[in-house]
């Protein structure tokens, strides 16, 4: 009778060995399993990467205007509030503004030699005569 029923310290064994073996199974099945869902994430995130320059492109420009508002102070910090508030509540009104900006910042590159060369002109003592 002896024979037939394992002693308790075989049957201990016995067990932790399989209960290993299960988990050192379950292990294996995990991480097979994590690499094909890492793979389908990898695959997954292309949709994602246009988004993610953007975001990439706007924490740059924050990071910079972060550097400029330490040098220039709190004035440029309130100044680029007031124009992104303006952008967010009236669009148009700021693109009109952005519009004449532009046609005032070509004008004076145009106009600048004329104004310096008139400027020379006086600086020498020359009349417009």
């Amino acid at each position: 009778m002896n024979d037939q029923i394992p002693t308790p310290g075989l049957a201990s064994a016995l067990f932790r060995r399989q209960s290993r073996d299960a988990l050192a199974a379950r292990r294996m099945q995990l991480q097979q399993r994590s690499t094909q869902l890492r793979q389908q994430i990898a695959q997954g995130s292309h949709v994602f990467q246009p988004a993610a320059r953007v975001a990439d492109r706007v924490s740059g420009v924050a990071d910079q205007v972060r550097q400029h508002a330490r040098q220039q102070g709190p004035f440029l910090m309130l100044l680029l509030s007031a124009l992104a508030g303006a952008s967010l509540v009236r669009p148009r009104l700021l693109m009109g503004l952005g519009l004449r900006a532009w046609s005032g910042w070509q004008a004076y590159l145009r106009l600048r030699p004329l104004a310096q060369g008139f400027m020379r002109g006086l600086a020498r003592g020359r009349s417009l005569r």
